[in-house]
């Protein structure tokens, strides 16, 4: 079994679960996490280290998209769309993904994180997601 004094103190939670309403485990009521955007949400998702090295990382999804060689980038956006918002991308969207892909053609990991950096900054991953 495992004693109290092992179990993770849930007030000492990372900061990124803090700002996205981690409750305080005060009450099991629900109405204990907000469900409303705020600034810092907004600000971490754009600016945090942690978001960014997560997009950057050498094992993540926009190193494995740049790597893949064997798929078209329409077939990848598609996919990256079903996995940040659950749907596929409009025409427009699509457009404008090419584009950047297109226009980035020799650092196409970089525009594979900058897509990414974009798609998690929106509202409709935000208030959705």
């Amino acid at each position: 079994g495992t004693r109290a004094v092992q179990l993770p103190d849930p007030s000492k939670g990372p900061y990124f679960l803090k700002v996205f309403g981690q409750p305080q485990a005060d009450t099991a009521c629900e109405c204990e996490r907000s469900q409303e955007a705020n600034l810092a949400q907004s600000l971490h998702l754009l600016n945090s280290s942690e978001v960014q090295n997560k997009i950057a990382a050498g094992t993540g999804r926009a190193a494995k998209l740049a790597a893949d060689k064997k798929r078209p980038n329409q077939e990848k956006i598609k996919e990256l769309y079903r996995w940040v918002y659950s749907r596929e991308p409009d025409s427009v969207e699509n457009k404008i993904a090419m584009a950047h892909l297109a226009k980035h053609e020799k650092d196409v990991k970089v525009a594979w994180e900058d897509i990414i950096w974009a798609l998690i900054n929106t509202k409709e991953f935000l208030f959705n997601h």
